[in-house]
């Protein structure tokens, strides 16, 4: 058997070492090429026996990359002629649209969540496209529950104790240290603990506004926010986002110098449901006009980890030279949503947002916390992430082209730049709610549109979630959705 040997990427050294097994990294390899147009649609890849020379790999390991790009539809085998570039029908599909219509403020009064949405995350029957879940099997659920196991045996006294605000120091060590990942340090001191991101945003929102304020928002925005917001008695002016930048910072402009806004909720690192990523000169621009008018910024950074290609992008928090950036996010996506684990850095209203901890549920739970830090600390985080992220950008990859496929043709499907949803523009005369309702009597869980805007705009639109591994019943979901549509477009 030929002896292998690092795969060269780049002109870096691929393989064992970075956690990707060599046919995954040449899979991605060749992905590049045909993504950067180097390789197109009808053109002949390398021959198996060029590629395992040209790499210094098996003819297996050739194989098994190649068929790794047939099921991301990038590549298709032609009997006796060797692997051929597929078209993409995604490549050409249009992303949504959006206004730049200039908003006013809105009350949420009336803005309800739609508890069947809710329920179906928890439903075994449904095909889960709806919650933003990332899916069991992708997560290192054996190795938490291992490390749980251990801490509860060995600190059997400690984990039945209170754990009050700031929350335990072990998970404020390890996440301080990661945040030189962001682009900055956060001594561990910045930070509280708290039940998820949920929790976060909500500590945030009742320090920097009280009822009847108006928050800028994002739109189209994560349904929960606008629930909390709601909860919370305040008012939202709704700010048109970019799929592709997220919040223009021109409207931005606009909507203060009319408004007087109490504080700004942003998700500028792929943004849910579009998947946008902010400009780093709309970050700076951002930041310097919140601190110029002494408006906090409430940074949702949940998706943070979960970038398709290069780099963690760096938090808008790295910008903030006054503390006027309450920073805040979790593990759910990452790791484990089961254990709750989530932070905030309140900047300059740490003090205030701790006392509210108090108030509200005085303190979270030892044992994840601890099994969180070990992990961390321990347990390969990075090399988790690096196949959590490769597995999440391959399952939009094969989403898009599926629902390209399915669903008809004036359908606009979103192009993410990370995390694992999917947003998609149908015709007008669709009504997603209608949509929703016909997908849960067929046994699958969609998010309908209207729910990611105050005003209940986007009931054209849906979000599908892609968090979880491509099944024949998820293909046959995504096909049954597209026929509905297609009736429904007339």
């Amino acid at each position: 058997m030929k002896k292998e040997h690092p795969v060269q990427v780049n002109g870096k050294e691929n393989g064992k070492g970075n956690g990707q097994p060599r046919y995954l990294v040449l899979a991605d390899e060749v992905q590049t090429m045909i993504e950067a147009g180097t390789l197109r649609p009808g053109d002949r890849i390398p021959s198996i026996r060029h590629l395992s020379e040209r790499y210094r790999v098996s003819i297996p390991t050739v194989l098994h990359a190649y068929t790794v790009l047939e099921d991301r539809r990038l590549v298709e085998a032609r009997p006796k002629s060797g692997f051929y570039v597929r078209a993409r029908l995604s490549s050409g599909t249009e992303v949504p649209s959006f206004s730049r219509r200039i908003p006013s403020p809105k009350t949420l009064s009336r803005f309800a969540p739609l508890m069947a949405l809710v329920d179906d995350v928890a439903n075994p029957r449904l095909v889960p496209m709806g919650g933003a879940n990332p899916s069991p099997a992708l997560l290192p659920s054996e190795k938490l529950a291992r490390i749980t196991g251990a801490i509860a045996r060995r600190q059997a006294r400690a984990v039945v104790q209170y754990d009050p605000p700031p929350g335990c120091p072990a998970l404020r060590r390890e996440i301080s240290r990661r945040s030189v990942e962001w682009g900055t340090y956060l001594p561990p001191e910045d930070f509280l603990l708290t039940n998820g991101a949920t929790e976060a945003l909500h500590l945030a929102l009742r320090t920097v506004a009280k009822p009847g304020d108006t928050v800028m928002v994002e739109s189209p925005i994560y349904y929960g926010i606008l629930h909390l917001l709601s909860r919370l008695g305040l008012r939202t002016v709704a700010v048109p986002s970019s799929p592709r930048e997220g919040l223009p910072i021109g409207a931005v402009r606009k909507v203060l110098e009319r408004e007087k806004v109490a504080a700004l909720i942003v998700i500028p690192n792929f943004s849910n449901p579009l998947g946008s990523l902010m400009p780093e000169a709309a970050r700076a621009e951002l930041v310097a006009l919140a601190a110029q008018r002494q408006i906090p910024i409430i940074e949702d950074d949940i998706y943070g980890d979960l970038s398709h290609r290069g780099e963690r992008p760096a938090c808008l928090k790295s910008l903030d030279a006054d503390g006027g950036v309450l920073l805040c996010g979790s593990f759910s996506k990452t790791l484990a949503p089961g254990y709750r684990a989530g932070y905030i850095a309140g900047g300059r209203w740490h003090r205030e947002i701790l006392e509210a901890k108090v108030a509200l549920t005085f303190g979270g739970s030892p044992l994840p916390s601890l099994a969180i830090a070990e992990f961390l600390r321990n347990g390969g985080y990075d090399h988790h992430l690096r196949r959590l992220r490769a597995t999440f950008r391959e399952q939009i990859l094969r989403m898009r082209e599926a629902v390209a496929a399915a669903f008809p043709r004036e359908a606009k499907i979103s192009d993410p730049q990370g995390g694992f949803v999917l947003w998609i523009e149908l015709a007008r005369q669709v009504d997603s709610m209608v949509l929703f309702e016909k997908a849960r009597e067929a046994g699958i869980s969609i998010a309908p549109g209207h729910l990611f805007s105050p005003a209940a705009e986007f009931r054209n639109c849906i979000r599908l979630s892609c968090g979880h591994p491509r099944t024949p019943a998820m293909e046959k979901a995504v096909a049954t959705l597209g026929e509905l549509a297609k009736r429904m477009s007339g």
